[in-house]
């Protein structure tokens, strides 16, 4: 993989956030779902998108990195359950993840609207995935995490909009977290939906 020295997304949202405007986060978005539609393409499973795997090139371009998770999905099928051991990333799994370790494009699809509320909290320690899913459950649950992650999924308990985040953006993450799969947009319809919301941006400012 190739080195770039601007490291990852999240460190670099968390640092850069003052000059890094909502039509930059989408540009990011888009990039994003491009490289995810790429890998989609090819059959490829990231099974851990997340701001931290993305790396930043400069200050208008990021690529998609860490394969560690990548699954070459079998040709007879569209989706690849996980049988080895491991820690995993799960407040950015979707359900079927969680519940029966299925990975598929629509669950990348799942993590992607995580990696949208991330990008929009510019990757705030206090809003991150983990503490939001963390703070509704109560921390002192006896029971695995999983299975409380899992209800409050079940119970269309989601991320919250981020602060200051555009209402058509926290809906693509509303979308992106449907619990049924067959309801979560493709990449392929993603990428443009961004794309417009970015250039209307543009027209607002100009």
């Amino acid at each position: 993989m190739e080195y770039l020295p601007k490291g990852c997304l999240r460190e670099y949202l968390q640092k850069n956030q003052e000059r890094l405007d909502h039509k930059r986060l989408l540009l990011y978005a888009w990039q994003i779902c491009k490289g995810m539609e790429y890998l989609g393409s090819q059959r490829y499973v990231h099974r851990d998108l997340a701001s931290r795997n993305i790396l930043v090139e400069n200050e208008t371009h990021v690529k998609i990195g860490d394969f560690g998770l990548a699954k070459l999905l079998p040709q007879d099928k569209e989706y690849y359950v996980v049988r080895e051991p491991g820690q995993s990333p799960v407040f950015w799994y979707a359900p079927e993840s969680l519940s029966d370790n299925v990975f598929s494009r629509e669950s990348d699809v799942w993590s992607f609207g995580v990696v949208l509320y991330e990008l929009f909290t510019y990757s705030n320690r206090s809003q991150s995935p983990s503490e939001e899913f963390l703070r509704m459950m109560g921390r002192d649950k006896p029971m695995p995490i999983i299975c409380h992650l899992l209800e409050l999924l079940k119970n269309d308990r989601r991320l919250p909009a981020p602060p200051g985040c555009p209402a058509e953006v926290h809906s693509l993450m509303l979308s992106c977290w449907a619990f049924s799969q067959s309801k979560r947009p493709k990449f392929s319809e993603l990428g443009p939906k961004l794309e417009a919301l970015r250039d209307s941006r543009s027209k607002v400012r100009g």
